[in-house]
């Protein structure tokens, strides 16, 4: 079984993450370009990601590549723009919603869709406005929109994670690293849930295995355990932290996830993001729409 458990420790101040959640255990496989066959064990000298605090964090186009090495997921079937990702309220939600919506941005540009990439841009900059960052944002913003609207998919890419590593930078500068974290948090959610679902889709175990990550886990639920911010009494984040806890009991980082363990991961992932970034289809039904 392929399997390496992280420490507890994976993100600080520089790291580049908008959706990690798509090979935490394959990442090493991206170096294999001319080798079809996975490899039997996985090289992190060759991980194509940088060490923090001994850690290795992946970027997000690199990890797309191997995922579409193991199969060709239909990534227009993933993309699913919120119709509402709100600009006011507590900005520990606020920042789990930039972080998810950057994470929306990669998933857009695996699509080629330039339509959505241009209108989760301009999302972005007004949720930037609202956690006070426009200054540093708009220039990322307007630059992602001008280069899907060239079809420049690698510029695209390079801007969204320039987007998601200068909003940490400047939360980091501001001491605000709580912040700072949810926005990881909220890309790693968003990834979490479109790669259970496109494996839900066509199961196999060496893709179920990207996700048996435990650290990543533990990580996230301590960080929201130490939060000194009011808002983590919120409904949504005691949610999100119930939620990580259900994931932690299935990831367990011994076991071989199964078919049924997707299922579930992606139930529990799509419950979380119904907190503060979709509107759950109970509360569709409530409001008449």
């Amino acid at each position: 079984m392929i399997h390496r458990d992280f420490h507890a420790l994976f993100f600080r101040s520089v790291d580049r993450i908008a959706l990690v959640a798509a090979a935490f255990s394959l990442i090493g496989f991206v170096n294999a370009q001319d080798e079809p066959a996975a490899p039997e064990r996985i090289d992190l000298s060759n991980f194509p990601g940088e060490f923090v605090d001994q850690v290795v964090v992946p970027i997000p186009a690199e990890i797309f590549a191997v995922l579409d090495k193991l199969d060709e997921p239909e990534w227009s079937k993933g993309v699913e723009i919120p119709e509402n990702p709100g600009d006011k309220g507590e900005r520990a939600i606020l920042a789990l919603t930039f972080g998810s919506l950057v994470g929306e941005g990669f998933i857009a540009v695996q699509a080629e869709n330039a339509e959505d990439i241009e209108e989760i841009g301009k999302k972005v900059l007004a949720l930037s406005q609202a956690l006070g960052l426009a200054d540093a944002v708009q220039p990322h913003s307007l630059a992602i929109i001008e280069a899907s609207g060239k079809r420049d998919w690698e510029s695209v890419r390079d801007e969204l994670d320039s987007t998601q590593q200068t909003v940490r930078d400047t939360m980091d500068k501001l001491r605000d690293q709580e912040l700072s974290e949810l926005v990881s948090l909220g890309g790693w959610l968003r990834g979490t849930n479109v790669v259970t679902a496109f494996i839900r889709e066509s199961f196999r175990e060496d893709k179920a295995e990207l996700l048996n990550q435990p650290g990543l886990l533990i990580h996230f639920r301590e960080m929201l355990g130490k939060m000194k911010d009011p808002s983590k009494e919120t409904s949504q984040i005691r949610a999100i932290s119930t939620g990580l806890a259900r994931m932690e009991a299935i990831i367990t980082g011994d076991e071989v996830i199964s078919e049924e363990d997707i299922r579930e991961l992606n139930e529990i992932s799509r419950a979380m993001l119904e907190e503060y970034y979709f509107i759950s289809e109970e509360s569709r039904k409530d409001s008449g729409n």
